[in-house]
Order: C-alpha cells, then sequence, then structure tokens
C-alpha cells in the first residue's frame, strides 16, 4: 500500500508526531529523539558520514578566498 492510504501516527491528544514513511515495512514510524533534540547524519554517495564541522570548515575557507579575490 502507498503512504496516502494509511493513516499518520497520533499521539494520546490526536495530536500528529515526528514520523516518516518506512518503505520497507509500508507503515509510518516515529522518529525518535536524543535528549529531546532530533538528530540528522548526512551522508555521502557511498554512504559515508558527513562530518558537519568540516563542512563548515570547507565553506568557510571558500568565502575567505572569495573575499580575497574581490578585494583585490
Amino acid at each position: 500500500m502507498a503512504y496516502n492510504t494509511k493513516s499518520i501516527i497520533k499521539d494520546v491528544n490526536g495530536k500528529p508526531v515526528p514520523q516518516y514513511w518506512n518503505t520497507e515495512t509500508q507503515r509510518y514510524e516515529v522518529i525518535e529523539s536524543e535528549n529531546g533534540m532530533l538528530r540528522v547524519i548526512m551522508v555521502d554517495s557511498q554512504g559515508n558520514e558527513i562530518q558537519s564541522q568540516s563542512l563548515v570548515d570547507q565553506i568557510s575557507n571558500k568565502l575567505d578566498e572569495l573575499i580575497q579575490v574581490v578585494s583585490k
């Protein structure tokens, strides 16, 4: 069955909870958090985890290079 044929998960007060559609089980599943925060893990095309600080550092370095080029 498709996601649009199933009801979403609701809490005890009838309000929707954070969830996603699992294509393997064909049902909505609750997204659990850690210490009240949802966590996202970014991965590259090979499935390797992308370290967000490394990504921020790369962007920062490129911005610094751009500033140097523009200010000349």
